[in-house]
């Protein structure tokens, strides 16, 4: 909004060329016309603060439904202090933005004035510079816009390795472990389920780290994420098995003994086939080791910002599961849901049923960036129209300027095509180098944010030229109003003056 302030007023100081001349012959010094022109700028300050309250007020909701915030306008009105400091700041920034058009509509000469030849090309250059900037960050922030929806759908579609879907989670408590077996086969016999197990940890968070052994002892160090699962946590959860078999209630030494790893603890292991290797937690004694019986495939069971880890599954009832997992019906959810506090209550009085599923806790891990999207489309929307609004301005007084050597070319015979072009193309230009200029370091920027996720997508050079096409379109087809009205007036009322 400064950039637009600054370019425009001293676009407008043609305008007012004469007034100053008028006002240096009366005896007006540089100091008073500064003042004058710098006081102007804090009167509009103060009208935009005005304004700007009010949109605050009318945008809030709107913003607090986007970023999922409870924002509210009337402390920020109701403190005198928060409002007084921020009209300071407002007619402060207005005051300073102000001072260059000041300075440079002061220091006019009085002789250049009154022979129409008032010097030009350093307000040009600055003007320009100003709109390379504008389009410089709008460019940057489409760009940014493409690149974190891009990163977000990856995340959303990206196979980690499980299905998540439609799986009711339950917290537990002692009295639910107690009648576990009982409350698993009950859900089970219902056709609204699908499937039922339970973990000492929900999947999305953070697993314990517990020391881990082989017989062997050939590696020190071992501290793999570990996960106390029941029977069929593997059937529920669609986990692949790579090699060996899952837990099995025929095999009383999978109570507790029996070990199912990921890949990427297979491949830290070293081993060809770790499969049948004797291995425990690291307070097993060495002659009670039990034994890794299996491999899934790698997972994902945290946010996809960190790599997957090191894994361990081990059955081990005796220790209590928190967490109740129900795969239901997809087509009967609302009914699934009931049938299963129906069944919880009836065997778990004393806790309340409480679910959640597992599907929205993994979107919820992405919370935070679904709010940046939120907050980049937000930023490149309001760039892209503080840009237009001043190349809007611009492209008016520019073409009002040219409005003579418009008439002439058309008398020479010069078609639409050539005047649109030439009234354009400067300002495509300075759209093409603020793209030039802002492209490597949004690259930098968002490379550096992708290195967040452990998964993430490549960059690709296709979302710089759309972010170009883009902005080039917008800054056309803004100056458009004024370059076609221009092209297309009668050179005869054009020329009239002369």
């Amino acid at each position: 909004a400064s950039v637009n302030f600054m370019n425009l007023i001293t676009a407008r100081a043609s305008q007012r060329w004469k007034e100053v001349g008028v006002r240096k012959t009366i005896g007006a010094h540089k100091m008073q016309m500064f003042t004058q022109f710098s006081i102007e700028s804090a009167l509009l300050g103060v009208f935009s603060f005005v304004i700007g309250v009010l949109l605050a007020v009318v945008l809030t909701p709107i913003v607090n439904q986007l970023l999922d915030r409870s924002l509210s306008m009337v402390y920020f009105l109701s403190n005198p202090l928060i409002m007084g400091g921020a009209l300071v700041a407002t007619v402060l920034l207005s005051f300073i933005a102000g001072i260059y058009p000041a300075v440079y509509l002061a220091s006019f000469s009085i002789i250049k004035i009154l022979r129409g030849r008032q010097e030009e090309s350093r307000k040009s250059v600055f003007q320009s510079s100003l709109v390379v900037i504008q389009f410089g960050l709008a460019i940057a922030m489409i760009i940014c816009t493409f690149i974190v929806v891009q990163q977000l759908y990856f995340i959303k579609n990206k196979d980690i390795g499980l299905n998540k879907d439609h799986i009711l989670l339950v917290d537990m408590n002692q009295e639910a472990n107690s009648v576990f077996n009982t409350l698993k086969n009950e859900l089970k016999n219902s056709s609204l389920i699908r499937g039922v197990t339970a973990s000492g940890q929900r999947l999305g968070n953070n697993f314990h780290q517990w020391g881990f052994k082989l017989r062997t002892d050939s590696i020190q160090g071992l501290t793999p994420s570990n996960v106390n699962v029941d029977y069929d946590y593997l059937d529920v959860y669609e986990m692949e098995l790579v090699s060996g078999r899952k837990f099995s209630t025929d095999r009383p030494r999978d109570n507790g003994y029996a070990f199912i790893i990921n890949e990427s603890f297979a491949r830290e292991l070293g081993l060809d086939d770790p499969v049948g290797v004797a291995a425990g937690h690291s307070w097993y004694p060495d002659d009670s080791l039990g034994t890794i019986i299996g491999v899934v495939k790698d997972f994902n069971f945290n946010s996809l910002h960190y790599k997957i880890n090191t894994l361990s599954m081990v059955v081990h009832p005796d220790w209590g599961y928190d967490e109740l997992s129900v795969k239901v019906d997809g087509n009967r959810i609302e009914a699934a849901i009931a049938e299963v506090e129906r069944i919880w209550n009836n065997l778990v009085p004393g806790w309340p049923f409480q679910y959640s599923f597992l599907d929205e806790h993994f979107e919820s891990l992405y919370r935070s960036d679904k709010q940046m999207e939120s907050v980049v489309s937000i930023m490149a929307a309001l760039a892209i129209l503080i840009a237009c609004l001043g190349l809007f301005g611009l492209a008016a007084i520019s073409t009002e300027k040219k409005i003579k050597e418009i008439g002439i070319r058309k008398v020479l015979g010069a078609s639409l095509g050539n005047i649109l072009f030439h009234l354009s193309r400067n300002f495509a230009s300075l759209v093409i180098i603020a793209f030039i200029i802002f492209s490597p370091v949004t690259f930098i920027f968002m490379q550096r944010w992708l290195e967040n996720f452990a998964d993430r997508i490549d960059i690709e050079i296709w979302v710089f030229i759309v972010g170009l096409f883009i902005a080039l379109v917008i800054a056309l087809a803004t100056i458009s109003f004024h370059t076609l009205r221009a092209a297309l007036q009668n050179p005869v009322k054009a020329l009239r003056d002369d």
